[in-house]
C-alpha cells in the first residue's frame, strides 16, 4: 500500500523537516489521516542515499526492483535522491491510516540502516 499520493501542484504546505546522519531526527512521526506535508529531507551523512516512503511491503518490493535491476530510473513519485550533504524536497498527501517509512533503497543500505516510521492515524471511532 502505498502511504499516500505525491502532490504536483500542492499550493502552500506545513514544512516537515526530517534530518538523516545514519539515522533519522526525529526517528518517529505522527500525523492525521488527510495530513499535506512538505517533507524536506536533509543529508548530513558522508554518502548519498535513495530515499523512499511507503508501506514496509511497498519498500520491499521496490528494493527488489533496485537489486535485480541496478540502473532502473530512481525518479518515482515516492523516491527522493540525496547527495552526500545535500537535500531535497517530498510535497506528500498522507491519504489512508497505518504504519509506513523512509528508507533508503540502495541494497547494501537496507539492512545497517534504521527506517524513519511514520503512523497515520484516521479519525477517532472510525472503521476501514
Amino acid at each position: 500500500m502505498a502511504a499516500g499520493s505525491a502532490l504536483r501542484h500542492p499550493g502552500t504546505l506545513t514544512p516537515l523537516v526530517l534530518q538523516y546522519d545514519g539515522q533519522w531526527q526525529p526517528q518517529t512521526i505522527t500525523l492525521p489521516e488527510q495530513a499535506a506535508r512538505r517533507l524536506t529531507l536533509v543529508n548530513h551523512s558522508d554518502d548519498w542515499h535513495l530515499m523512499a516512503l511507503g508501506s514496509e511491503t511497498s519498500l520491499r518490493d521496490q528494493a527488489l526492483m533496485h537489486r535485480l535491476m541496478p540502473d532502473l530510473r530512481k525518479d518515482f513519485p515516492n523516491t527522493r535522491l540525496l547527495e552526500a550533504g545535500g537535500q531535497a524536497t517530498l510535497d506528500w498527501r498522507f491519504d489512508e491510516p497505518g504504519h509506513f517509512a523512509m528508507r533508503c533503497m540502495r541494497p547494501d543500505h537496507q539492512d545497517r540502516e534504521a527506517p524513519l516510521l511514520i503512523t497515520v492515524k484516521g479519525p477517532a471511532g472510525a472503521r476501514r
